[in-house]
């Protein structure tokens, strides 16, 4: 089972808790896979945090957790059977 330790403020949507509710009614059905894009523009300059990796950057670390919480609400932390991602990476690796 995961265990994230940050507090998603994303889960405090309204649409999150109708998707609780969705879920649990059973309205979408049994679900078996989730595809999430995800992304937005970084500014070289003004971003270093989030692409130094000498400074804990790395969108994984630091803003793409949060499609793994979603991936945990949607299967109720159940451990993923496959997980596949791609993605580009900046020089600073």
């Amino acid at each position: 089972m995961f265990e994230l330790k940050q507090g998603f403020w994303s889960r405090f949507f309204p649409v999150y808790e109708q998707l609780r509710q969705e879920l649990s009614s059973g309205s979408v059905g049994d679900v078996k896979g989730l595809m999430v894009f995800f992304g937005f523009a970084v500014d070289r300059n003004k971003s270093a945090r989030v692409l130094e990796m000498e400074q804990g950057g790395g969108i994984m670390k630091d803003i793409g957790v949060y499609t793994v919480q979603l991936a945990c609400l949607v299967f109720n932390n159940e451990k993923p059977e496959k997980i596949s991602v791609s993605g580009q990476l900046w020089d600073t690796g």
